[in-house]
């Protein structure tokens, strides 16, 4: 086995950008690191998941990392969020995040589904959780993104063991005038 693929299995990593796989491999090269990327993904060695973003072959892989992964920077929220916290029994096939600009991408059987949100929001870490270099919003930021997103009215089917502090601190990143309304009116109708 190669040293570079050594380094990689070494790492822990099953996802791999361009700028991950530079550094595990000591290239400095850019041009240098995507085309031994490509030849390795060629080889059978690694699977291009989109340019600039390889994975191991044959391991599983987390949905919300391939997220992180496809379009950085961004956080994944919304709809995910709520049914991984069993709070939304809606079934999808789509993962949710927010990023700088709208996009998506489909993966096999799955789609990766990118919805745009002010620099300021994006980049605030209020109720944001990271773990392991995956973003993932806690129940209430994902719960203010669904509103900021949707103007204010999302069909939230329940809501139990909110913060309502927390989603109140997070309404007001937003700096939008419908914000803290949405918020009271949701607080009335699950608090």
């Amino acid at each position: 086995m190669s040293t570079k693929l050594t380094k990689l299995l070494q790492s822990g990593l099953k996802i791999f950008t361009l700028n991950d796989l530079g550094i595990l491999w000591g290239q400095k090269n850019r041009s240098e690191t995507r085309q031994s990327a490509r030849d390795y993904a060629a080889g059978g060695s690694l699977i291009r998941l989109k340019s600039g973003v390889y994975a191991m072959p044959r391991v599983s892989l987390d949905p919300f990392t391939i997220a992180n992964k496809l379009l950085a920077p961004s956080y994944v929220t919304g709809l995910s969020v709520l049914v991984a916290a069993g709070l939304s029994f809606q079934y999808t096939d789509r993962v949710f995040s927010v990023a700088a600009y709208n996009k998506s991408y489909e993966l096999g059987e799955r789609t990766f589904v990118y919805s745009q949100i002010k620099q300021t929001v994006l980049f605030n870490p209020l109720g944001l959780e990271d773990t392991a270099g995956v973003s993932v919003a806690g129940v209430e930021r994902a719960i203010a993104d669904l509103l900021y997103l949707n103007k204010g009215n999302y069909p939230f089917e329940k809501i139990t063991g909110i913060n309502w502090n927390l989603l109140n601190r997070c309404a007001k990143i937003y700096d939008c005038a419908f914000m803290p309304k949405a918020v009271t009116t949701l607080k009335e109708r699950y608090a």
